[in-house]
């Protein structure tokens, strides 16, 4: 049950629904009852929605494109303050407030730290 609620919120990607499709799929045959099977059938409709919503988002430029315009700040920030500043000394950057880095530390974690949920 809490795997079923982590992966609700960490796994979004097409071959992570087909994985958790084709386990449903499994489930549904080997259903030992009736509480089993309408169970199974039950994850493999909701699963079914959410990959028929992923490949619809797909289609859609702006859909696609959200995730890389938000990290786009934070990588510019990010590579002005490592390279610009502290490599190439050329630079000062004021330190930012505690809720730039808050947005800062969530993109990034969006990005490395919920992928191999996403492979899953």
């Amino acid at each position: 049950m809490i795997w079923k609620l982590f992966s609700l919120f960490f796994t979004s990607g097409l071959s992570s629904i087909g994985d958790q499709l084709n386990r449903a799929y499994q489930a549904k045959l080997t259903a030992q009852n009736d509480h089993e099977r309408i169970a199974a059938e039950l994850d493999i409709k909701q699963l079914e929605a959410r990959q028929a919503v992923l490949i619809a988002e797909q289609g859609n430029w702006v859909t696609r494109w959200i995730r890389p315009a938000i990290a786009l700040p934070v990588v510019i920030f990010l590579w002005k303050v490592l390279v610009y500043d502290l490599v190439l000394g050329l630079g000062a950057t004021d330190n930012p407030s505690q809720n730039v880095w808050y947005v800062i530390m969530t993109v990034l974690g969006a990005y490395f730290l919920t992928r191999p949920f996403e492979k899953r």
